[in-house]
């Protein structure tokens, strides 16, 4: 997703039903990994289309509701699934994507482990987007799991992806003071494309507009140099032009007005 298109998002929040808060980090009850079931997708990271197990967490395994936080699947469809406000990342997660209009902050959550939006990989399910993923390699794990394809059948998952739906939080300048952990200040246009609780944001960094939704950093001054410093520019070249070509025909005619014709050479 571009900057864009999730400014577009934040935007059309504030008309949307208004979703649930956790203004604290929501903490996952213990047992709560079983609800995943084992599938296999196809992948193209490369370019090279190769099947790929996969352990992906399921809405509809039992007991998946209540290891959530009420209001999970709030909405009217996949889109509205995970959908916080105002609201932090659950405890020990990481925030992908923070960005900010005039009026809201919003971010994506994973897992610790987890990276936001793994290319190249169609998942096995509309409800697992926009998705984590995390790699395991052979010899890391063994998980058993259900399997998606049969039913009371289960499979052993030693490498592939784990992959679970990203959180989507947002939240007002005005709700910081009420949430914790403590959240950078989101001037208008910044954009972070990866932020851990306690890591310092310097004043002015990752800035993508002026603070006014004006356009993005450093546009101003190349628009003030496209409509003045340009035709500035361009007169002073025609200018010169023009007075050359001035002098160069009074030397013409002073010399035709003379007989003085410069000497052909012997």
């Amino acid at each position: 997703m571009t900057l864009t298109s999730l400014l577009s998002v934040m935007a059309s929040m504030a008309t949307t039903v208004m979703a649930t808060g956790l203004t604290t980090p929501f903490v996952q009850p213990s047992g709560c990994t079983s609800a995943f079931e084992l599938t296999t997708i196809t992948a193209s990271p490369l370019g090279t289309p190769r099947s790929v197990k996969v352990l992906a967490s399921d809405a509809a395994a039992p007991g998946f509701s209540s290891c959530q936080p009420s209001g999970w699947d709030t909405g009217a469809s996949d889109d509205d699934l995970f959908t916080f406000s105002p609201a932090v990342c659950p405890q020990d997660w990481t925030y992908y994507e923070m960005s900010s209009t005039k009026d809201y902050s919003a971010a994506y959550c994973c897992a610790s482990g987890f990276t936001f939006r793994a290319e190249g990989y169609v998942l096995p399910t509309s409800a697992l987007m926009p998705a984590c993923g995390r790699t395991i390699n052979s010899g890391e794990t063994t998980i058993t799991a259900p399997l998606a394809s049969r039913t009371d059948a289960t499979g052993t998952f030693t490498q592939g992806m784990i992959v679970h739906r990203a959180w989507h939080v947002t939240w007002a300048g005005s709700d910081t003071a009420t949430m914790s952990p403590s959240l950078p200040p989101l001037t208008s246009g910044k954009y972070l494309a990866v932020w851990k609780p306690g890591q310092g944001v310097p004043d002015g960094a990752f800035d993508h507009h002026n603070g006014d939704n004006s356009g993005v950093r450093g546009w101003n001054s190349l628009l003030y140099f496209a409509m003045i410093g340009v035709p500035i520019i361009g007169v002073a070249i025609l200018a010169c032009g023009g007075w050359l070509c001035i002098r160069r025909r009074r030397k013409r005619r002073a010399r035709q007005a003379t007989g003085n014709v410069d000497p052909q050479p012997k």
